[in-house]
């Protein structure tokens, strides 16, 4: 019999949600730049084609090229961050520009529903933290709101600092319930929890890990709210809950 590990599990579901939502942002970015690419072509070729050469037109192509390569380059270094396991030791983050970068993935994934995603927030608040995984537990919560989010409206995450704290909050309570971490994982209705609820196991378990905590306020008007704490000098703490072993047969 082998032992799972049960934040393990959670962390597994978390980025598999990613990897199903946000590898399709990527290709839709992709697509785009190539798009630009292929019309610089058709403007270099028009030149060709004309037997006389414009250095104007040749150069508004060479321009467009560029941005279109840019846009390729920061797009996959981007889903490379985000969508892989990289920057996983604790180092300086700050907390605005990883907001920006999620909210920025994630534009597309909410516009198919029609929902404005929108990050605000107080610049220079930085942390100690595993980017990756802070990362992750960001996109969980967002996509999970985008889904509880009628279309038409707004979701704007906000960042700030609150004494020892920086404060990450979302004006979505994202339809979450409490979630036992003793749940029974095989037993449970359909034979397991679904996918959004081992994403905030996880996100309850990393924040605990390192000192921090997830607030959920259901009866905030006018969806709900969340908030995660993170403390500015993050530390691994003594009483955080032990990492469970789950039996597998």
């Amino acid at each position: 019999m082998n032992e799972l590990r049960l934040p393990d599990l959670y962390e597994a579901a978390a980025r598999a949600t990613i990897n199903e939502r946000c590898a399709p942002a990527y290709l839709h970015d992709i697509r785009g730049s190539m798009q630009a690419l292929f019309s610089a072509l058709e403007l270099l070729g028009r030149s060709a084609r004309s037997g006389s050469v414009n250095p104007e037109r040749v150069e508004r192509a060479c321009e467009l090229a560029r941005r279109a390569i840019s846009h390729h380059e920061k797009a996959t270094l981007e889903a490379l961050q985000i969508l892989t396991l990289q920057h996983v030791d604790a180092a300086a983050v700050d907390v605005l520009s990883l907001a920006t970068e999620v909210v920025h993935f994630l534009r597309n994934d909410a516009a198919t529903q029609d929902v404005l995603l929108n990050v605000t927030g107080t610049p220079g608040v930085s942390i100690s933290a595993e980017r990756a995984r802070l990362q992750t537990v960001l996109v969980g919560l967002l996509t999970a709101a985008i889904d509880e989010t009628p279309p038409g409206a707004s979701l704007l995450l906000c960042i700030d600092r609150v004494g020892d704290n920086a404060i990450i909050s979302l004006d979505s309570d994202a339809g979450y319930k409490e979630v036992s971490e003793k749940a029974d994982l095989w037993n449970c209705p359909h034979s397991r929890l679904r996918t959004k609820e081992l994403t905030l196991l996880f996100a309850r378990q990393f924040l605990a890990a390192n000192g921090g905590r997830l607030e959920i306020n259901a009866a905030a008007l006018p969806r709900g709210a969340m908030r995660v704490y993170y403390p500015l000098a993050a530390r691994n703490v003594a009483g955080a809950p032990a990492e469970a072993a789950l039996a597998v047969p």
